[in-house]
């Protein structure tokens, strides 16, 4: 998949860019094939991350850092740029020197471009801040070009937290006041299925990442009521927030964890006692194993804890 994603650069249109290889301490063989396309082609570099720390947030970082570059785009493994995605992109930062970052959607495949020809409706509910805190992400990572000053004027990835790192910074970035554009068109390409069961298997079962995001959640508040203040629909985003990490501990029948999570928006004076109340029982039955999930789906939509992000074909989003 890196070769992919690596001939996905090579092939593109704008040809003076650099791309750096972080690698967070593999052991299939990338090494030596990244030299060995490094030897062909001194754009292309190698970097091991050393430290204790790893993850994708670390080694995002040692990739700004090292950057010569003006401009940043982060790239996972699996992923691919279409053609003309850099030339597009540069034009319009170099012609807008009052932006910090542009960005553009992303479409969809599971084993080749073009496989599932969707990507993701981006006009929906609320601004783009909002968005990011209903987890309907108006962009994923590879959506954005980044002015490297910016990025690190904001303070870069948070390399403490076990998740959410993407979202994070993007919050981060949408309450400091950044300019950007959004544009609608389709310029790279995210294996869906992969990077789907990746999340799940950390962020919905590991007790680790869930008894950290709340941490994380009391972080983006701060942020909100530090930045540009905090509205109903914020503090109802923040709300969805809780629910989500409530209802995976209840999952797991963790009815305990469930209810002391869920029970932080009464804490925090962000949510109501009907909202509250309702919630509890919904996460109780669950934890029992009582089947929820179509009530909890309809209560969500009621008390405005979710937007409806869906997929949708390329040609009727354009038309």
């Amino acid at each position: 998949m890196l070769c992919e994603a690596m001939d996905s650069v090579a092939a593109q249109e704008f040809s003076d860019w650099e791309q750096l290889i972080i690698d967070d301490g593999s052991d299939d063989g990338t090494a030596a094939e990244v030299e060995r396309r490094g030897e062909e082609d001194p754009r292309i570099r190698y970097i091991r991350r050393s430290g204790d720390r790893a993850g994708a947030g670390v080694c995002r970082n040692i990739g700004i850092r090292e950057s010569r570059g003006e401009y940043v785009l982060f790239l996972d493994s699996d992923d691919l740029l279409e053609p003309g995605c850099l030339a597009r992109r540069v034009s319009i930062l170099d012609r807008n020197l009052d932006l910090d970052f542009i960005t553009f959607q992303a479409g969809f495949f599971v084993d080749e471009m073009g496989d599932q020809n969707h990507h993701r409706v981006t006009d929906l509910l609320g601004d783009d801040l909002t968005r990011f805190m209903f987890f309907e992400t108006p962009w994923v990572i590879t959506g954005p070009l980044w002015r490297k000053a910016t990025l690190m004027r904001i303070g870069l990835f948070d390399e403490a937290l076990l998740s959410w790192q993407d979202v994070e910074l993007h919050i981060r970035a949408l309450t400091s006041g950044v300019l950007y554009l959004r544009y609608s068109d389709v310029d790279h390409n995210i294996r869906w299925q992969n990077k789907v069961r990746r999340i799940s298997a950390e962020q919905r079962r590991s007790p680790r990442h869930l008894d950290a995001a709340v941490g994380i959640f009391e972080k983006i508040e701060r942020l909100i009521e530090e930045g540009p203040g905090m509205t109903w629909i914020r503090r109802r985003s923040l709300c969805s927030m809780y629910f989500f990490v409530a209802h995976r501990w209840a999952d797991l029948g963790q009815t305990a964890k469930a209810l002391g999570t869920w029970r932080r928006i009464r804490a925090r004076s962000i949510g109501g006692r009907f909202l509250h109340a309702t919630g509890a029982i919904l996460l109780a039955s669950t934890a029992l194993g009582v089947p929820c999930d179509r009530l909890i789906n309809k209560w969500g939509g009621w008390m405005r804890l979710r937007t409806n992000a869906e997929l949708v074909p390329r040609r009727s989003a354009r038309s």
